[in-house]
């Protein structure tokens, strides 16, 4: 298959296409880290996760009975 050879003014604007399709996705790709960092930090602890006592290696809790 033969292709058609293209002149400089095609060449150069489908190389300006190429960059900013790259700058593009390079927006599109923080956009996606940027929401994705927000989403976990507005997440909530969740109270019955965290429901229990830690217990260290004596077998007894931190906690010191005064």
């Amino acid at each position: 298959m033969r292709t058609k050879k293209i002149s400089a003014d095609e060449e150069k604007l489908i190389d300006e296409g190429i960059e900013s399709y790259r700058r593009m996705i390079m927006m599109h790709r923080q956009s996606i880290i940027r929401l994705t960092r927000q989403k976990l930090k507005e997440r909530e602890p969740c109270e019955e996760c965290f429901d229990y006592e830690i217990i260290n290696e004596s077998g007894r809790s931190g906690k010191s009975k005064k």
